[in-house]
C-alpha cells in the first residue's frame, strides 16, 4: 500500500493539535499554574478586610487569566508560522510512504529510510489520517484520501502487524 502524502494545512493543523493537546498534555503545566493563581485570587477576595488583598486579588487574576491567553495564542501563532514555512497554504506532496508486512519505506526529495515494524513507536488512527510515529517525538502524517486502497484495508494490515498496545483509535 502506498501513500503519496499530499498535505494540507487543515490536516497538519488537525494533527499538531493531536500531538501537542492530546498526545503530550503540554497544556497542563500551564493550565494548573493559572489555576493555583485563580485559587489565590480567590482567596486574597475573601480576605478583602487585609489591606492590599484586592489589590493582590487582582493581580493574581489578571495574570493567572492571561498565562493560558498568552499560551494558547502563541501556540495557534506558532501553527501558523509552521504552516507558512512548509509552504502548506495550498497542498503539496511532501513524501511518499510503502506500508508492507516487511516494514516501511519512506522517502521525499532528498532521503529514503525504512522502518521495521517493531521498531514503530505507536500508531494512532484519526478519522482522516494515519499518524505513524516512528520514535517518540517523530511521525509521518498518513491521510486515508492519499492512498491507493480504502481506509479499513489499511488499518487492517496495520492490525495484523502491530501489537494492540502499540495503536490506537482516537
Amino acid at each position: 500500500m502506498t501513500c503519496n502524502v499530499v498535505l494540507s494545512a487543515k490536516e497538519f493543523r488537525k494533527f499538531t493539535f493531536f500531538d501537542i493537546i492530546r498526545r503530550r498534555k503540554m497544556y497542563k503545566s500551564p493550565v494548573t499554574f493559572s489555576l493555583i493563581l485563580l485559587i489565590s485570587a480567590l482567596i486574597c477576595f475573601l480576605l478583602h478586610d487585609i489591606e492590599g488583598a484586592i489589590m493582590l486579588g487582582t493581580l493574581l487574576l489578571v495574570v493567572g487569566l492571561g498565562v493560558p491567553a498568552v499560551y494558547f495564542s502563541t501556540f495557534h501563532l506558532s501553527l501558523n508560522k509552521q504552516v507558512k514555512l512548509q509552504s502548506l497554504k495550498e497542498p503539496r506532496q511532501v513524501y511518499t510512504v510503502s506500508l508492507s508486512r516487511g516494514g516501511i519505506d519512506a522517502s521525499n526529495a532528498t532521503e529514503n529510510v525504512s522502518i521495521a515494524w517493531d521498531e514503530i513507536h505507536h500508531i494512532y488512527k484519526a478519522k482522516s489520517a494515519l499518524y505513524l510515529y516512528y520514535t517518540q517525538h517523530k511521525a509521518f502524517i498518513l491521510p486515508f484520501s492519499c492512498f491507493d486502497v480504502p481506509p479499513s484495508d489499511v488499518w487492517d494490515l496495520i492490525t495484523s502487524i502491530v501489537e494492540e498496545e502499540r495503536r490506537s483509535i482516537i
